[in-house]
């Protein structure tokens, strides 16, 4: 396991107590048993595991003509454009 990984999963971990310990509704429970006269200690097992996605394969690249590719551009992006002074056909 590589260490990004490994950093991104102790992340998790302390996000999930985090989480816990935010929770008003355990908070409030622990706080009705410790009324009852009673400690309370809560420990939580958390078991993460990864499975490695076999790597996808690139999908095959398409040759597509610039004019099939303006045509599927929106009025919004033509407008965006514009505003950045971006010409891209003959209408303009």
């Amino acid at each position: 396991m590589d260490n990004y990984l490994e950093k991104l999963l102790t992340e998790l971990g302390e996000v999930i107590n985090e989480a816990i310990q935010d929770s008003e509704a355990v908070n409030k429970v622990m706080e009705q048993i410790h009324a009852t006269g009673n400690e309370v200690f809560l420990a939580v097992e958390a078991t993460i595991s990864v499975r490695e996605q076999p790597p996808q394969e690139a999908l095959p690249f398409r040759e597509i003509p610039i004019e099939d590719r303006i045509k599927e551009i929106s009025q919004e992006d033509r407008q965006f454009l514009r505003n950045l002074k971006i010409k891209f056909d003959h209408d303009e």
